[in-house]
């Protein structure tokens, strides 16, 4: 970096420490007796830690230019957060150009929960950089990858503000953070490896109480174990718009020998097709349109495709800047087949352990056991390496450790394992992802292997998870006849649900409906209480709200849901539309029954006893239960009985029988 830029990113940082973290040191000074370091020592901490952060985020690495310096400033494409209030029905969106008042300022704790390839990291690097541009506060950013039971929060912020012969104590840096005032991003909640994953909740509950009057924002893929932080406010990255993914294209074209991208968008207008739309809508899936066009002038419909061809493009890469193709030297001498074959290996092993970054010892540990599995190839693991970070940079090293250049690579490549290498093991592994209660981490990966091997996806995945509907529908509601809409309708409601319904009194209904303070809470734990009081339930993982006209009262549906079965559900919507989808809950309905009293609660079952399932009663259950992803009753046993039908054992004698 050449001295005016020092010296811009200096005058940045100087404000941030004089002028809101100076006076904090001050007051920690006077309150405590602290003799290990002196506020000038701690200023100059601060002072290189922020500087060399804001450094490290003016540039991103970015899979469509490998090994080349990339301005954030000039490849980011402003991305939208959104959330539902649930007591209002309003969307709210948040733009991410700069630091936004009404989103860190405003909920205090939040969660930007979102699949592979959002932007969520990218976010958290414009906020970084936002937080000091416009002196907001004391921003810390800490990759949860990072955090295990030898390195707990507190020594990661002390191992990043500490410089060689520099170190603050843990103590001190608590103390201080205490004074209000820091910003704490957590990058990566899904990213922690599994034998971590309790400690460091636990760390970082202990660690958010401990530093309550701060700031905290925790980036994810869906996770279960997010359930948790329930007094944060959970966000999701809004699809980029049509016009958004262009701009996007348009801003690669800064670092491209040969700009590309009018002739992509001209051909991606003149190609009409629905399935483009989600890879436009996906900020990293719009990189690798880039790259894979870049290579090979053509657009793939299928994601699974989109991987393949830029993993030849990183292998077949040649210098953009000469006029000529300049095919480099592989450390390990494999062929472009035989290194994807590793690279399937260590893609799954990885997966299985829930691990994308490690140090040099861990990743040669995992190329020797892909060795160790294709014992025809010959090679060093160092080699290997070699060749995953410069000459096949699907890799990327950040300081001592290593790391997929992005989680979804990890997913196709496992995906790939598992069509191809898996071999007799094939069932075994897909039947333990599908009993996995954690399975929601797999689910990108088995969104791919679908699009790789659909047979081989219906007649496991697909098909177990019918056969448990099909359970369910012909072991409930047996005094009712099938045949009826509603009576279907209800099935599909209520499999994999448990229910307990609560009626509002009247004068409940505006503190619900309008207010967020403590009496909203108040009434809230009310109800909530009088649930568990009644029916002893502490499972319900949501609540829906539904506001009626006729009484004014709300029904108050307490939703739990078994979440491996739901993203499973989740899972079959994408691969099998008509067979799945999602159903959100009427929030407004007209008159509520007057079977149903007001300050009551009431339990679903199947029993024709029970209130909820009253002639008069039965279609506003329905209604009031109605939430999340369900299967569609007629499409989903019409598939299994086409499945069951298909006896592969057959098929593989015939294809012997010659």
């Amino acid at each position: 970096m050449n001295k005016p830029e020092e010296l811009i990113i200096s005058n940045l940082i100087l404000p941030i420490v004089k002028d809101i973290l100076l006076p904090k040191i001050q007051t920690v000074f006077s309150k405590f007796a602290i003799t290990n370091t002196t506020p000038n020592k701690v200023e100059e901490n601060f002072d290189s830690y922020l500087t060399q952060r804001y450094e490290k985020f003016l540039t991103i690495d970015t899979l469509v230019f490998p090994n080349k310096q990339t301005l954030l400033e000039i490849l980011y494409q402003p991305l939208t957060l959104s959330c539902q209030d649930g007591n209002k029905n309003t969307q709210i969106e948040i733009k991410i150009n700069n630091y936004p008042e009404n989103l860190i300022p405003e909920y205090i704790r939040v969660i930007i929960e979102d699949t592979a390839g959002m932007g969520k990291s990218t976010i958290t690097k414009k906020l970084f950089q936002s937080i000091i541009l416009e002196k907001k506060g004391i921003p810390i950013l800490i990759e949860l990858s990072q955090i295990n039971n030898k390195n707990n929060i507190l020594k990661e912020i002390q191992n990043q503000l500490s410089p060689i012969g520099k170190k603050l104590s843990q103590d001190f840096i608590l103390k201080l953070i205490n004074e209000g005032d820091f910003i704490f991003l957590f990058d990566g909640f899904d990213e922690i490896a599994l034998d971590d994953r309790e400690y460091v909740i636990r760390e970082l509950h202990k660690f958010i109480e401990k530093a309550n009057y701060n700031f905290f924002l925790i980036t994810s893929r869906p996770e279960d174990s997010l359930a948790s932080f329930g007094d944060f406010q959970k966000f999701n990255v809004k699809p980029l718009e049509k016009g958004e993914a262009y701009s996007l294209l348009n801003k690669y074209d800064s670092y491209s020998y040969r700009p590309i991208s009018k002739n992509l968008i001209k051909q991606l207008n003149d190609t009409p097709d629905d399935s483009l739309q989600e890879y436009l809508s996906n900020p990293f899936l719009v990189s690798l349109l880039y790259k894979s066009y870049e290579f090979k002038k053509d657009i793939p419909i299928k994601k699974s495709q989109f991987y393949q061809q830029v993993y030849d493009a990183l292998f077949e890469t040649h210098d953009l800047s000469k006029e000529g193709y300049l095919k480099r030297d592989k450390y390990s001498n494999l062929h472009i087949d035989d290194f994807e074959r590793v690279l399937r290996h260590i893609g799954y092993f990885t997966s299985i352990e829930n691990k994308v970054e490690y140090d040099k010892n861990t990743i040669i540990k995992f190329i020797d056991k892909a060795k160790k599995h294709i014992s025809d190839l010959k090679f060093r693991s160092s080699d290997f390496l070699k060749d995953l970070i410069k000459t096949v940079p699907i890799f990327k090293k950040e300081g001592n450790y290593y790391k997929w250049g992005h989680k979804s690579l990890q997913d196709y490549f496992a995906a790939k394992f598992i069509w191809i290498d898996s071999k007799e093991s094939q069932q075994a592994i897909l039947e333990k992802m599908y009993f996995d209660s954690r399975i929601k981490r797999f689910y990108n990966l088995l969104t791919i292997y679908y699009e790789l091997d659909p047979n081989g996806f219906d007649n496991t995945i697909l098909k177990w998870a019918l056969t448990d509907f099909q359970t369910f529908a012909s072991t409930n509601y047996e005094d009712w006849d099938k045949k009826e809409k509603r009576v279907k309708t209800r099935i599909e409601n209520h499999y994999n649900k448990s229910c307990v319904i609560a009626i509002t009194k009247k004068e409940d209904f505006e503190t619900i409906r309008s207010s967020s303070d403590k009496k909203n809470r108040d009434v809230h734990n009310y109800y909530r209480k009088k649930v568990k009081t009644k029916y002893s339930t502490n499972n319900s993982n949501h609540t829906t709200f539904n506001y009626f006209e006729k009484p004014m009262v709300v029904s108050l549906s307490y939703i739990g849901v078994n979440s491996a079965k739901n993203t499973l559900i989740d899972l079959i919507s994408v691969t099998h539309p008509k067979l799945a989808e999602y159903k959100g809950h009427k929030i407004h309905l007209k008159e509520l029954t007057s079977s149903l009293q007001e300050d009551s609660v009431y339990q679903l079952d199947d029993k024709k006893s029970n209130i909820l399932n009253q002639e008069n009663v039965f279609e506003t259950t329905n209604d009031l239960i109605m939430s999340d992803f369900c299967f569609n009753f007629d499409e989903a046993l019409n598939k299994l009985k086409e499945l069951n039908k298909t006896d592969s054992k057959k098929v593989k004698n015939e294809l012997l029988d010659w």
